[in-house]
């Protein structure tokens, strides 16, 4: 049986997910920003061998700046994966292991349902912000596959240069309210105009960034997920931007849409990853 084994890592926890011919199996397991390597091979080795198959190889959507397919140059999320390679997670079976950049395995779980034609731009918006391209089937990953760090690309506000995380991720957005995400979407419900106008101008601030794509990539479609953009406003606010800016003739073209799969997108999308590699 050629199956494979999809895992998410982030900075809280890690799921894992199989097919099986009865259904997903699946295990999340609390981890945290200073988890350690050895937890994760433990949890990793414990649910492989709950299934019941050998699985033809692991993909893993990694926190971080990814190498090829084999290491992780750099990872803030979490420190302990800095420096790892797969072969550490291949456990006592000897699977295949592949890593990918997180939200580069989203892009792959889009790409799926994209024909082998269309350019599409999946954009991924927690704390921070980061995109994934797909060119006619292909993704794209750059000298090292360090492409879509969306969130360093740069604005220029009150002649200053700011980039793009310090003006619309979530991670700014509650720390200039100084609220948690719970409380920041009770406030705008409420209609609070002071958190309104934060959200409000940091959803144009992305709605700037997403003018430059449309104009650098002339994309069919713009996939943008993540918890941020879906604050009351945000999106509305980016919207009235691409409307102000973009060149009408690329607007026109460009489909702005949300993910297909809204939870655990990444372990799909990495379990697409290391079955395109394989081949199988």
């Amino acid at each position: 049986m050629n199956s494979f084994v999809g895992i998410e890592i982030d900075g809280g926890k890690m799921y894992m997910m199989a097919e099986t011919v009865d259904g997903y199996q699946e295990y999340t397991a609390s981890t945290g920003t200073d988890c350690t390597v050895v937890q994760l091979q433990q949890e990793i080795e414990a649910f492989v061998a709950k299934l019941p198959y050998k699985p033809s190889g692991i993909g893993m959507g990694m926190p971080g700046l990814v190498v090829g397919t084999d290491k992780v140059e750099l990872s803030h999320v979490i420190p302990a994966l800095t420096g790892v390679t797969a072969d550490m997670f291949a456990t006592k079976a000897q699977i295949p292991v592949a890593f990918i950049n997180d939200v580069k395995a989203a892009t792959m779980a889009e790409a799926v349902h994209l024909t082998d034609k269309e350019t599409a731009i999946v954009i991924m918006s927690d704390a921070f912000i980061a995109a994934g391209v797909v060119v006619s089937g292909e993704l794209q990953l750059g000298a090292k596959g360090w492409n879509g760090e969306l969130g360093y690309m740069i604005l220029i506000v009150d002649g200053e240069p700011v980039m793009l995380d310090n003006l619309s991720s979530g991670y700014v957005i509650m720390k200039q309210t100084g609220m948690d995400d719970a409380t920041l979407r009770e406030r705008l419900e409420a209609g609070d105009e002071h958190v309104k106008d934060l959200v409000h101008q940091a959803g144009r601030n992305f709605g700037y960034a997403l003018t430059n794509l449309i104009h650098l990539y002339n994309p069919d479609t713009i996939v943008v997920g993540g918890s941020t953009p879906t604050y009351k406003g945000y999106m509305e606010a980016a919207l009235a931007s691409l409307q102000e800016y973009a060149l009408p003739e690329l607007l026109k073209c460009c489909t702005i849409t949300t993910p297909h799969i809204q939870n655990q997108v990444i372990a799909f999308g990495a379990r697409e990853w290391i079955r395109k590699i394989t081949n199988l």
